[in-house]
């Protein structure tokens, strides 16, 4: 089998080792000073969390409020990131390592359970002041785990975190 790679072509010779270096120490310089352009605004966390607590209390109220609440709500999800993309330019959906990973699982197997609770309080006689509960872990959670996960997730994306290994090994 051939090598495609022609010898003469210069744009198709791998660099040395040194270049490659060079270039590696290039994406991680970059890596860093877009983690300094990544703070989320002090807005974003105590909304978001107040419409994770109205979607739960939204379930609790009666028909016709509940029914125009509950769609505000969860829409006013994907505005708030549409906000916060055009207003700052940067977005990331992902966490950036193994620790931001952990506090965004925590956050989740901490919210799921309230929008679980949500739904057995709609469907069962159980009263419905008991969504209050669940409303109140879904507004204290990205309050508390959201500036969290930012902190470890600029840490990783700097490559500044103890627990990541940005050489690619």
């Amino acid at each position: 089998m051939e090598n495609d790679m022609s010898v003469g072509d210069p744009a198709t010779q791998r660099p040395s080792a040194a270049q490659a270096r060079e270039a590696l120490a290039s994406l991680r310089a970059d890596d860093a000073t877009l983690a300094e352009r990544l703070v989320t605004p002090r807005w974003y966390y105590p909304l978001l969390g107040a419409i994770v607590a109205v979607i739960i209390v939204s379930q609790a109220l009666p028909s016709p409020a509940s029914l125009i609440l509950l769609p505000v709500a969860i829409l006013a999800l994907p505005a708030l990131v549409v906000v916060h993309r055009r207003r700052h330019g940067l977005w990331f959906s992902l966490p950036a390592g193994p620790r931001s990973r952990r506090v965004y699982r925590i956050m989740m197997m901490i919210l799921v359970p309230c929008f679980v609770a949500m739904v057995v309080v709609k469907v069962t006689p159980v009263p419905y002041g008991w969504v209050l509960l669940p409303a109140a872990v879904g507004l204290v959670t990205p309050l508390v785990l959201g500036p969290r996960y930012d902190e470890l997730f600029r840490q990783e994306l700097a490559g500044t975190s103890a627990g990541t290994d940005r050489a690619g090994a």
